[in-house]
């Protein structure tokens, strides 16, 4: 009965799939795709406690908020670093993606780094459940992002992904619906951007904010050779005259910068591949290795790691959203589903099971 039950709420019921992330949190609903990305960022009145906004909105503020109001990343290396603001962002979003409270309360799966503790969930179903949402499960962002990039993840053939988020990098070898090996590193998009601020302030004595580091990375980053890109004019602060003024940014200055923490990702993929067993190694060199996440989109970052790995290396068709799409179709895909969340037999149904053994060999005998 429980079991009938289960069906009949999965295939009516609202889904929503939520790539909880450090820097962005694309939002997945049946039916529409990706609704919409917000910044996971909220901006927080630290005189009253009130929330003023989350995402975008919040997102705008930054660096310009007067001193009682506070932009907040809940996230932080994908960690919650603060509870309350995580459930107001989590809570925020599910009640736009669900455009106030639907007649039947939603299946919501949520994307988390593998290495998320218990309690962390928990503040995240608090606010999922306070959200609106009838059932809640969590899925790694690893798995999540090869569902997301089309990876036969069910298959006893070898998959290998990489999703390299804003705080994280999620690196797994998957096959027959589980992480056979993998890796969640505190590294990601953010110590990129904190790279080339660090990289300007000490060899230029120049300071910028985490919104033009970012789109630096963006504009000029690289991995292996540079792509001959022409210079590019950022605002800032002197720091030795203390005013502000405008540097011309070189693309091997923004290569140099972010060479270090991008091999240290590099050397976590290795490792993880090197303590593959050799059959999944194999599936590995015919099928290669994915890249998702932000940070997969590093111009020269899939080429130079295929060179490392040996093994061919490409990037996800959605990057930026293979987690989310991967959420949605772990909810649609019924077999998937039960795969990575296999039902627990509740005490009627071993009672109904035990019935039933019991009328199959009470009939068994009477055919004798």
């Amino acid at each position: 009965m429980s079991g009938l039950f289960d069906r009949l709420y999965a295939h009516f019921a609202p889904e929503v799939g939520v790539d909880l992330g450090t820097a962005n949190t694309p939002v997945f609903v049946r039916g529409e795709g990706i609704r919409f990305s917000e910044p996971s960022m909220v901006a927080v009145d630290t005189d009253t406690g009130e929330i003023i906004t989350v995402g975008e909105g919040a997102r705008q503020m930054l660096g310009r908020t007067p001193r009682n109001i506070t932009v907040v990343r809940p996230m932080r290396n994908g960690v919650v670093s603060n509870f309350t603001y995580t459930e107001a962002l989590v809570r925020r979003l599910l009640e736009r993606a669900l455009r106030g409270r639907p007649l039947i309360p939603p299946r919501v799966m949520i994307g988390v780094p593998g290495s998320a503790t218990i309690v962390e969930k928990k503040a995240v179903t608090q606010a999922a459940l306070g959200a609106g949402a009838g059932r809640v499960y969590f899925v790694e962002q690893a798995m999540a992002a090869a569902v997301g990039a089309g990876l036969p993840v069910l298959e006893p053939n070898a998959s290998g992904i990489a999703d390299i988020g804003g705080g994280t990098t999620e690196i797994a070898i998957i096959a027959l619906g589980g992480i056979v090996v993998g890796s969640s590193i505190k590294l990601g998009g953010d110590k990129l951007d904190e790279a080339i601020t660090a990289r300007l302030r000490s060899s230029r004595g120049f300071v910028i904010g985490e919104r033009t580091a970012e789109q630096l990375k963006i504009t000029l980053g690289y991995y292996g050779r540079p792509l001959g890109r022409k210079p590019v004019a950022v605002v800032g602060q002197y720091i030795r005259e203390r005013r502000p003024g405008t540097l011309e940014v070189r693309e091997e200055e923004i290569g140099a910068a972010i060479a270090e923490p991008l091999g240290e990702i590099v050397d976590a993929i290795r490792a993880v591949v090197e303590r593959t067993p050799p059959e999944l190694v194999r599936d590995l060199s015919e099928r290669g290795f994915v890249l998702a996440g932000g940070g997969s989109q590093i111009a020269g970052l899939a080429e130079t790691l295929g060179l490392v790995l040996r093994l061919p290396v490409r990037l996800a068709d959605r990057p930026l959203s293979c987690v989310a799409l991967g959420t949605g179709e772990i909810l649609r895909d019924r077999v998937l589903f039960d795969t990575l969340f296999p039902a627990s037999v509740s005490l009627i149904g071993r009672w109904w099971r035990f019935l039933r053994s019991g009328m199959k060999e009470s009939s068994s005998f009477s055919s004798r």
